[in-house]
């Protein structure tokens, strides 16, 4: 059901547009798909969006909701009917609960950057830096936005009008980091090792090898497994994941356009190795990886990456990622890009329990956690560097 209170106007110059709609909950969401793809590709950011479902649904170690904010140029009597030709700007962020008390914290929830902030070229920081002042202004108390915009630096536009009492209500800080994008495919398997570091590029033959001789392992490019299978063999892996995670593992395959679901078995049929995957365009994604305990000396994770590359060349592709990056030294021969990220806190005593919180509830592999608690950062009161703040205020929602 759709409802509006006010417009949030902000000035002419700050690229983010004149209103703003958010869109709560994934399946409201989920129904902006086609309008989300194809502004996506208006904005040269094609398949940003692709496969929002599997990543609305992603769990986590706190209870997060997902929040669309939609910014377009002119009013929508139904925000439900906003086209991809009205928007100028999308952000896809999560509000996190603990013990089921709202932390009045949102974060975006891809630290790859590619799929948060959807916007043309140059304005990205601006659409980051409005939706953090407009949610602040609105109770939140932490906003964290990772984002892609090449030259697009926050700290060129005016400063924000002070608050009531004159003097600065929030505290933020910015910071640009690297992320290993993607391992380039060649045209052949031989050639895109030819490309890896070469002790990398050993091991890889090494462990396939010994894999075969000594396991009788054999890849097997699509797997046909049931849930209660799949639940059995997360019980004999190493790093096994909580039954609740693997079931979702399992059922959000549905959710992709393209989904990848290979692995590898020992002579005996035993599984050694599930590894699920996605393919988005050019190339193949890796998303998660299972590989059962005891075997250490094999590598087996090693192992099925090797066939999962050999087979996407295969198939065309010329690009691996892999969700949420790896420590593996193969990293080292990925394609580096660079990610924004914007933190805005609430200057209160609430805001001040923000870092405390981040210590204790969130894991490192948390951009939030990991820039609230890193002691060089520089943080900025002046408000300077962010967007106009909005001459007239509240809420519209879908």
């Amino acid at each position: 059901m759709a409802f509006r209170d006010e417009l949030s106007e902000y000035s002419g110059h700050d690229g983010a547009g004149a209103n703003i709609y958010l869109v709560r909950g994934r399946e409201p969401i989920l129904r902006m798909r086609a309008v989300l793809a194809e502004f996506s590709r208006r904005c040269g950011q094609a398949g940003a969006t692709d496969d929002i479902g599997y990543f609305l649904s992603k769990p986590g170690i706190l209870q997060r909701a997902p929040q669309l904010l939609l910014f377009t140029r002119s009013p929508e009597p139904d925000p439900a009917n906003v086209t991809a030709a009205s928007l100028t700007g999308a952000l896809l962020l999560y509000r996190y609960k603990a013990l089921g008390c709202d932390l009045r914290m949102l974060t975006t929830n891809d630290r790859s950057g590619r799929g948060t902030v959807v916007a043309p070229p140059g304005s990205r920081a601006k659409v980051a830096s409005a939706a953090s002042r407009w949610l602040l202004d609105r109770g939140a108390l932490a906003v964290m936005i990772s984002f892609r915009d090449a030259g697009s630096g926050i700290g060129s536009e005016e400063p924000l009008t002070n608050g009531p009492d004159g003097g600065s209500r929030l505290r933020w800080a910015r910071r640009e980091r690297e992320v290993m994008e993607y391992l380039p495919l060649a045209a052949t398997y031989d050639g895109t090792l030819a490309g890896i570091g070469q002790r990398t590029r050993r091991n890889m033959r090494y462990y396939r090898r010994q894999a075969e001789a000594q396991l009788g392992c054999v890849f097997v490019p699509e797997v046909k497994i049931a849930e209660p299978e799949f639940l059995a063999f997360n019980r004999t892996c190493m790093y096994a994941v909580p039954a609740q995670a693997a079931a979702w593992r399992y059922r959000s395959l549905g959710d992709l356009s393209e989904p990848l679901l290979m692995g590898t078995r020992d002579k005996d049929g035993h599984w050694l190795s599930l590894l699920g995957g996605r393919r988005r365009r050019d190339g193949a994604e890796i998303l998660w990886q299972m590989n059962r305990d005891g075997l250490a000396n094999y590598s087996l994770g090693v192992v099925m990456r090797s066939y999962f590359i050999e087979h996407e060349i295969g198939a065309g592709m010329r690009r691996l990622y892999m969700d949420g990056g790896t420590a593996h030294p193969i990293r080292f021969s990925f394609v580096k890009e660079k990610v924004n990220d914007l933190v805005v806190l609430r200057r209160s005593l609430l805001g001040s329990l923000i870092p405390r919180v981040a210590k204790h509830f969130v894991k490192y592999d948390n951009e939030l956690a990991v820039m609230l608690v890193d002691r060089d950062l520089r943080w900025n009161s002046s408000e300077k560097g962010l967007v106009t703040r909005p001459r007239a205020s509240v809420t519209s929602e879908i």
